[in-house]
C-alpha cells in the first residue's frame, strides 16, 4: 500500500497542475482528498472519508469512495462504490437513527432521540473507516457498477468485471467477476505476471516508460528490466491535498 511520506496543500490557483476535474469532487464532512499528481476525475466523485489516490489514476462518473485508498494507474468505472461501509446487522434495526443524530435530528419527531456510539468501548464498528479500509492496487480496472466492501484488497493488475460485488481479497493479475466476485481466469501467464509484479512498472511515469512495447507484456518486462538496473528512479511527486473548490458567487436579481 502507498505510504504518504510528504504532503503539501495545493494553492487553489495551482490545482489544475495536479488534478483535472476537481470541480466534480464532493466531500462529506471534513473528508480530504490527497493525490499523487496527476489524477483525473471525469464525473461526480463523492468522498466519505480521507482518500489517497495514486498518480495516473482516472475516475469515471458517479463514483463513491467511502473508506478506501487507491493506487497508481488505475481505472475506476462509472457508478462504482469503493470501501462500502455497512449498517448494523445485530442491533434492533438497521436505521441510522440509532447511532447518528444528524440523520433525522432535524425533524421534531427525532430531535430528542438518544444515540449509541458504534465504537463504544473500543469495539469494531459496522461503519468503521479505520484499519479496515479497502485497498485498490496499482493497474486495477474496476468495471461499471462494481461494489468493493471495506477491508478488501484488490491486487495489482486485477480487472473486476462490471456489476461485481467484491467481498474478499482478489489476487494480482486476475480477471474477476460475479456476486460475490471470484477469479474467472488469469490475466497473464505466471512468469509474465511475476516479472511485472517484481518490476513494479507503475513506480515510473509515462515519460520514463517511453519506448516500452506496452502491447507485449513479456517484451515490456524485458525492456524495462535493464532500465531499472541502470538506476531508473521511481517517479515520486509526493502527495498533495486538493482543497475544496471556491464557493460559487451568489447572484441576486435586481428589482426595479
Amino acid at each position: 500500500m502507498m505510504a504518504v511520506d510528504s504532503l503539501r496543500s495545493a494553492p487553489r490557483r495551482n490545482v489544475s497542475e495536479h488534478i483535472r476535474g476537481d470541480h466534480h469532487v464532493r466531500r462529506v464532512g471534513s473528508s480530504r482528498l490527497l493525490v499523487e499528481p496527476p489524477v483525473r476525475v471525469l464525473g461526480d466523485l463523492l468522498l466519505r472519508s480521507d482518500t489517497r489516490v495514486g498518480c495516473f489514476t482516472e475516475f469515471g462518473q458517479h463514483v463513491e469512495v467511502q473508506a478506501a485508498d487507491i493506487g497508481r494507474y488505475s481505472e475506476i468505472g462509472n457508478n462504482s462504490t469503493i470501501g462500502a461501509t455497512g449498517h448494523p446487522l445485530t442491533w434492533m434495526g438497521v436505521s441510522a437513527f440509532q447511532y447518528k443524530a444528524a440523520t433525522w435530528g432535524w425533524h421534531p419527531a427525532a430531535a430528542e432521540a438518544e444515540v449509541i456510539d458504534p465504537e463504544a468501548g473500543g469495539r469494531q464498528s459496522f461503519r468503521s473507516v479505520g484499519p479496515d479500509r479497502a485497498w485498490i492496487g496499482n493497474d486495477v480496472w474496476l468495471g461499471a457498477g462494481v461494489v468493493v466492501l471495506r477491508g478488501v484488497t484488490i491486487g495489482d493488475g486485477c480487472i473486476v468485471a462490471a456489476n461485481a460485488v467484491v467481498t474478499k481479497d482478489l489476487p494480482p493479475y486476475t480477471i474477476c467477476g460475479g456476486l460475490p466476485a471470484k477469479v474467472i481466469k488469469k490475466r497473464l501467464p505466471d512468469d509474465v505476471r511475476d516479472a511485472l509484479v517484481a518490476l513494479q512498472w507503475w513506480r515510473h511515469s509515462p515519460n520514463q516508460l517511453a519506448g516500452i512495447p506496452f502491447d507485449d507484456p513479456a517484451a515490456a518486462a524485458a525492456a524495462l528490466r535493464p532500465r531499472i538496473k541502470a538506476g531508473l528512479e521511481p517517479y515520486d511527486p509526493g502527495f498533495v491535498e486538493i482543497p475544496k473548490p471556491d464557493e460559487p458567487r451568489r447572484r441576486f436579481a435586481r428589482f426595479r
